[in-house]
């Protein structure tokens, strides 16, 4: 474990430990890194710069709530085998909680129940009466004397002193995204089988929900710090923020039973039944649209929007060989095809309303719009030369660029202003 010569994350400036566009030069690594003592918060390509400290760890938590929101699980820590083998997955949201906890609760301290035969302290009627002769007064029985019950805190408790060595660690990992305050190191030397065993003997006890958190955060720390020695760095994030980028555009635009708009392919083989083309031992897996949006679902203005998500470097690169390819460009024609030659298979509300006039097609690449009022940002089209551009709307797959910040920051699902907003540019072009 680390020694309080060590403890120096009061004197780190947020500003400079803050890296942005790393993709750009080929680091696709979105989230915290601790490596040789050194500490790196990476965002997103196209993520807006704060320009003060309270604003960068705004957006540093910002961040970490994303990730754990929007990466699957077997993405949310580094991918790198070589990585993967020297660092135990960090346990991040067990170390926030610990911080947090204290800062609110202070350090865990056991409440033990003192019964005595005192005047003061809140009378126990129970034990009194077992307990205490009571004297005859003018025909009544009458208790000169009461068992008080008292309250006291044992801040020497194992439990409380093995909680103040869990929270210096804590501290001591990420204590910098909240404040500069530096808490006082526990006298426990950290032994996770004597940890481990006290807390759990506690869980076993205990029935009061918030004491089961606590001590379930505090196992979790223990077992981290139990795989890694000194040496070792910790990671939070992911190599594979395509996939956050995409869930994070569906949240807000998409409809949730977008599986009725993938398009299916089939083998019909030689000699076995045609009447088995249905079965999935026969369908090869789904082309899936990331988002289906819609707008007027079910009316005769009903409008349907195929998008495609793509983490690309265009909308800070603004170089041509950073937009999506010919393979991405046929596949969101095929998606619109389908929408249109298989109206049987879409939801019923949509399908009595279809108009082959009201599909479209769009790109969304993320990017920064420093004018903060600017949300979407419209910069071209693409088209298949083997699809006349002008006969079907879709054989225009329109590009935006959204500010990457602003969606981290609002992602509600289905925000019907900016999906209002997105369609109103799509079908004005």
């Amino acid at each position: 474990m680390n020694t309080t010569k060590d403890f120096s994350f009061s004197n780190i400036s947020l500003k400079d430990i803050c890296v942005y566009d790393a993709k750009l030069k080929g680091d696709e690594f979105v989230g915290i890194k601790h490596e040789n003592g050194h500490f790196r918060v990476q965002f997103p390509l196209g993520y807006r710069a704060a320009i003060n400290e309270n604003e960068i760890r705004k957006d540093i938590l910002n961040l970490i709530s994303v990730l754990s929101t929007f990466s699957d699980n077997e993405d949310s820590y580094i991918l790198n085998d070589a990585q993967k083998a020297q660092s135990k997955a960090f346990p991040i949201h067990a170390y926030m909680f610990l911080i947090k906890d204290f800062l609110q609760n202070g350090y865990y301290s056991e409440r033990e129940t003192v019964y005595s035969h005192v005047p003061s302290g809140k009378i126990n009627w129970s034990r009194t009466i077992k307990q205490v002769k009571p004297q005859l007064v003018e025909g009544s029985s009458v208790y000169l004397e009461f068992v008080t019950r008292k309250t006291n805190h044992n801040e020497n408790a194992l439990i409380s002193q093995i909680h103040k060595t869990l929270v210096f660690e804590s501290f001591l990992k990420i204590g910098w995204l909240f404040s500069s305050f530096v808490p006082q190191k526990g006298t426990l030397k950290f032994n996770a089988n004597m940890f481990s065993s006290v807390i759990k003997s506690k869980i076993s006890q205990t029935f009061e929900e918030k004491k089961l958190i606590l001590f379930k955060n505090m196992l979790a720390i223990i077992d981290y710090m139990n795989s890694s020695s000194e040496e070792k760095s910790f990671y939070y994030g992911t190599e594979h923020f395509e996939g956050v980028w995409e869930r994070l555009v569906d949240t807000v635009f998409g409809e949730s039973d977008k599986e009725k708009f993938y398009p299916k392919c089939h083998w019909i083989i030689e000699g076995k039944d045609e009447a088995n083309f249905g079965n999935d031992i026969y369908k090869k897996y789904s082309l899936r649209p990331d988002t289906i949006m819609i707008m007027d679902r079910g009316k005769d203005s009903q409008k349907i929007f195929v998008l495609d998500s793509k983490y690309y470097k265009y909308g800070i690169s603004k170089r041509d060989f950073d937009l999506p390819g010919t393979g991405s460009i046929v596949k969101q024609i095929a998606y619109a095809e389908f929408i249109e030659g298989k109206p049987d298979s879409l939801p019923g509300d949509m399908k009595n309303v279809l108009n082959e006039k009201e599909i479209y097609n769009a790109f969304i690449l993320p990017g920064r719009l420093e004018d903060s009022g600017k949300k979407l940002d419209y910069f071209g089209y693409s088209c298949a030369d083997f699809k006349n551009k002008t006969e079907k709307a879709y054989h225009k797959i329109y590009g935006f660029i959204i500010d990457m910040k602003l969606l981290m920051y609002q992602h509600q699902p289905k925000d019907k202003k900016l999906i209002a907003d997105l369609a109103y540019k799509i079908c004005s072009i």
